[in-house]
């Protein structure tokens, strides 16, 4: 939950042009050092994991419910990636409008003191203006949405070799339960078998002879 408020807390920051201008590179990389971090201990914890899996009698089901929460650790990290990092393109795409503005405006002066333009080109040069900021606006949205679309398919590709796996593990488990199974009747089978031969010995053996009569 501390992860995702500082991730927030950032992003609320650099989506403000106020923010935008007073957030520095440092606090970006002090935040991606601190992802980094996450997702180290992420694979250190999944890897600790593991090793005691192998000393527990279901190996598989350890190992998977192991990775299953280093998947879950993993796709939360990269949310939040995701989302500073869109927040630092859209303030680096802030600056840079604001410093095409601050041309365009400083051009706008020097023209208008060398020689004013009448009022049908100003309006015409404004429009041109206004035409470009919304082409950027419309890049900036489709970016933004780029990430967003690229988790959701890693997600659905995980999604689809953990249902692939689990049915993998289940033809296994009854495999293994359908020889078992007939290793236990061949038992039964062979036990049968041999009651009924003692009891046809048995049958077949002859009577003791009786003791001779005294003289």
């Amino acid at each position: 939950m501390k992860m995702h408020l500082a991730v927030f807390a950032l992003v609320a920051v650099l989506a403000f042009p106020g923010g935008a201008l007073a957030q520095d590179d440092a606090s970006i990389a002090a935040e991606q050092a601190r992802l980094n971090a996450a997702r180290a201990s992420a694979e250190s914890e999944f890897k600790a994991q593991e090793k005691a899996c192998y000393a527990k009698f279901a190996v598989n089901d350890c190992v998977d419910a192991a990775r299953a929460k280093r998947r879950e650790a993993l796709a939360d990290l990269r949310r939040q990636e995701v989302s500073l990092k869109d927040a630092e393109r859209k303030r680096k795409a802030a600056e840079r409008q604001r410093s095409v503005d601050e041309r365009n405006a400083e051009q706008a002066k020097r023209q208008e003191a060398q020689a004013p333009e009448s009022k049908g080109a100003q309006q015409e040069a404004r429009q041109d203006r206004h035409g470009k900021a919304e082409k950027n606006a419309s890049r900036e949205s489709q970016a933004a949405v780029a990430p967003a679309k690229a988790l959701s398919r890693e997600q659905e590709v995980q999604r689809r070799q953990a249902e692939k796996a689990a049915s993998q593990r289940s033809r296994s488990e009854e495999a293994a339960r359908n020889v078992e199974d007939q290793q236990q009747r061949a038992a039964e089978a062979e036990a049968r078998r041999q009651k009924q031969a003692k009891r046809v010995a048995e049958r077949k053996k002859p009577a003791a002879s009786s003791l001779p009569l005294p003289p």
